[in-house]
């Protein structure tokens, strides 16, 4: 526990009981869409709080339990910051202010988070303030850039981290892969009865968060719009918007951005949908890398790895 934090509380109705711990680009933001739906649920109108990861945790305290102050008489509180999974900070913050919390893990065959978020990060420059020009391929950027590229995707060494501040029964770790099809439903199920909550039919909600949240990942175009783009997004997401955001707070900017769709229009200008396929050596060689921790994971029994394995 962080010394700032000894002795600090939060009220028990005004703190998350629910943790969504990541990992990224494994869908939770979408199943944060479709678990609002549900009457016990409370969602706060902003994802990605990472409250519980910041060091000046201890001077913003009232502001992380205002997200909360709304969801007084509801049975689940909700906070889902992908960024959680890997901070090495959290779980002691989480243990210390929300004690009562149930952990929630989605995680996703690393080869294929690895991927999608390579592109992510690509498309946000990898988060440096000078264009990335040639931007790194995606081995080449595991070992650039790895506390953001590879480390949300060690499972094993993060979720044991968890689990020295709660017992294994507080935390659920489900596959990306079951949360689609006829699996989806079994899933949300198995959810509602670790969450201690009615079962809910949340196949409206399904349809509507598929329609909402749906997005093809996206590679940047060639040419001078490639060229363009990285250095449009440092002038603006390094620039005015870094100003904007400490000017008028984060929750309004991402309203904004939200309402003006400029991630949108952005990728609609300078990118093209869809990622390059790995081929079978490329997915076996990122497989291989990774077996170290996936093996970790398996220890843990928290989830079959097996499906991950490439097909010899």
């Amino acid at each position: 526990m962080s010394a700032t934090l000894a002795g600090l509380t939060l009220p028990p109705t005004r703190r998350p009981n629910l943790l969504g711990i990541g990992a990224a680009k494994a869908g939770t933001t979408w199943l944060a869409g479709l678990l609002a739906a549900h009457p016990d649920i409370f969602m706060p109108p902003q994802k990605e709080l990472n409250a519980l990861h910041y060091g000046n945790l201890a001077a913003r305290l009232h502001e992380y339990q205002a997200y909360f102050d709304a969801g007084e008489t509801h049975a689940v509180r909700c906070d889902f910051s992908v960024r959680y999974l890997a901070s090495p900070q959290a779980p002691a913050a989480a243990a210390q202010l929300a004690p009562d919390s149930r952990i929630l893990a989605i995680l996703r065959n690393p080869v294929d988070q690895l991927q999608s978020h390579y592109w992510h990060l690509r498309r946000q420059n990898f988060h440096h303030h000078a264009p990335v020009d040639p931007a790194p391929d995606l081995f080449q950027a595991l070992d650039r850039f790895g506390d953001i590229l590879l480390e949300p995707a060690l499972y094993g060494k993060h979720l044991t981290r968890w689990l020295e501040h709660f017992p294994r029964e507080r935390l659920l770790v489900l596959d990306h892969a079951d949360l689609a099809g006829e699996r989806l439903g079994p899933s949300l199920e198995r959810l509602c009865r670790f969450l201690e909550i009615e079962s809910f039919d949340f196949s409206a909600a399904a349809a509507e968060a598929s329609a909402a949240e749906s997005r093809v990942g996206v590679q940047p175009r060639g040419g001078l719009a490639g060229f363009l783009y990285s250095r449009l997004y440092v002038g603006v997401a390094r620039g005015p918007y870094q100003w904007a955001k400490q000017t008028f707070g984060v929750k309004a900017m991402d309203s904004v951005k939200r309402g003006l769709k400029l991630r949108q229009a952005s990728e609609a200008v300078f990118f093209k949908p869809g990622y390059p396929r790995l081929d079978a050596t490329d997915r076996a060689r990122l497989y291989e890398r990774m077996a170290p921790d996936i093996a970790q994971l398996e220890s843990l029994g928290l989830i079959d790895t097996s499906r991950w394995k490439p097909a010899p």
